[in-house]
């Protein structure tokens, strides 16, 4: 008899006991992997940069073909874990405009996509310029795909011997580095 009770209690209490579990899994779940959750990015980038005139009119991310064209490489972390940093940008060689694509990529190959559009700032005594630039996060790939929302984000940027490359009359492209910090969210639905 007192097997039996005992199968019984078995029987009853190995259900009981995956459903417990299930809740306390569903409870202590990340919410970032939840669907439909936003969450946030905050991160900072170090990148270098080459910019050469836009004489072929190309533009990005459905923006105008500005005086420059500028393209960016570099890498830093985020909440949403360490990612590279690859943009296409053009910018207005006496104004402060500037409009272009970035792509943030994890390192297992999932891109997070969005459009930048900013100003910058005038450059200091020590070649030392600064930047205020909004992103809109338009979709990507894998773990991003679908990603919603915006960011805000700042840049303090530098030109290298630009007395050396075209904007001191040669034909060699400007080159540089920035520094970006990023605060925003963003939404996989």
């Amino acid at each position: 008899m007192d097997r039996k009770i005992l199968s019984t209690r078995t029987l009853l209490l190995g259900p009981l006991c995956l459903i417990t579990l299930t809740a306390i899994a569903g409870v202590l779940m990340p919410k970032r992997a939840l669907a439909n959750d936003e969450m946030q990015i905050k991160g900072t980038f170090t990148v270098a940069y080459s910019g050469t005139p836009n004489a072929g009119g190309v533009s990005f991310c459905g923006g105008k073909a500005l005086d420059i064209a500028v393209e960016a490489h570099g890498s830093g972390y985020s909440t949403l874990g360490p990612l590279s940093f690859s943009l296409h940008k053009t910018l207005e060689a006496t104004g402060p405009l500037m409009h272009g694509c970035l792509v943030l990529t994890a390192p297992e190959g999932d891109t997070l996509i969005a459009i930048y559009d900013g100003t910058e700032g005038p450059q200091n005594a020590n070649n030392f310029g600064d930047g205020a630039i909004t992103l809109i996060f338009t979709g990507g790939t894998g773990r991003f795909r679908d990603a919603k929302g915006n960011a805000n984000m700042t840049a303090v940027f530098s030109n290298f011997y630009p007395a050396n490359s075209f904007a001191g009359g040669t034909t060699a492209p400007l080159q540089g580095v920035a520094f970006y910090s990023v605060d925003g969210t963003v939404s996989l639905e």
